[in-house]
């Protein structure tokens, strides 16, 4: 006990064995209810990969037990830079209005590389090949994700410190990370205008919304994050507050 608050429900699977075949074999006898099998665990996963390996650790348990069969569990991806997989409805249900839409990817690529043209231009530069432009489009809207994940601004990524670490950097380098900076802020700028939000910024807020409302009213159900080993900050909050529920827990 930490005061009055239980310790938060951490577990571990020793290294030297299959996580999948491992975690499969401790949620069946602890979360399986005869004929509703484990239809009322949610496992919140890192990716559709992860949820394909656990559900075959799924299948060689009921083949090798003699089942006939058993209803799995909901499966949830949580992967911080997998943005095209779907939150599912757990996370993203219906109504929820209060966290703005995200744009639409394919629009947001082009944006960002008619933007480098007016950036270019700006700087009294030439403009570069479609190819090019298109290729630094998708490179910068990475670097704009991971940052989003990690839940870092324009400001930062500009402030004394960033630039001071930098050191006897090249000046080429030091250029270059003003121009994604500004890229960065006139971006964010655009989506302000349209009542729009990056994906990276709605699965952060979706994160947080999941946070608050387990700790107003914790769910009847279990919910069970396994192998999420993202560092990012929404994600390792709403984890934590998974640890600290009666039903929840993080392996």
């Amino acid at each position: 006990m930490a005061g009055d608050r239980p310790e938060p429900n951490i577990y571990t699977i020793a290294a030297h064995r299959g996580f999948a075949d491992a975690l499969v074999a401790g949620l069946v006898p602890r979360y399986s209810e005869g004929d509703l099998g484990l239809a009322r665990l949610t496992l919140l996963v890192p990716s559709s990969r992860a949820a394909r390996t656990i559900s075959e650790a799924f299948t060689r348990h009921t083949g090798q037990t003699g089942q006939a069969g058993m209803l799995l569990p909901r499966m949830v991806t949580v992967g911080d830079l997998d943005l095209d997989e779907a939150l599912g409805a757990l996370l993203d249900p219906l109504g929820a209005n209060d966290i703005a839409p995200a744009v639409e990817p394919t629009r947001r690529w082009l944006e960002l590389a008619r933007l480098i043209d007016i950036e270019l231009e700006a700087l009294g530069k030439p403009p570069l090949p479609g190819a090019a432009r298109l290729r630094l489009a998708r490179e910068v809207a990475r670097a704009m994700d991971r940052l989003l994940v990690e839940e870092k601004t324009p400001d930062d990524l500009m402030s004394e410190g960033v630039l001071g670490m930098l050191g006897d950097l090249s000046e080429h380098w030091q250029r270059s990370i003003a121009l994604f900076a500004r890229l960065q802020a006139r971006w964010l700028s655009r989506l302000e205008e349209r009542g729009e939000i990056d994906a990276a910024t709605r699965r952060n807020q979706l994160f947080e919304r999941a946070r608050r409302r387990w700790r107003e009213t914790p769910p009847e159900t279990p919910i069970v994050a396994a192998g999420v080993t993202s560092a990012s900050p929404a994600l390792a909050r709403m984890l934590r507050a998974n640890a600290d529920l009666p039903t929840g827990a993080v392996l």
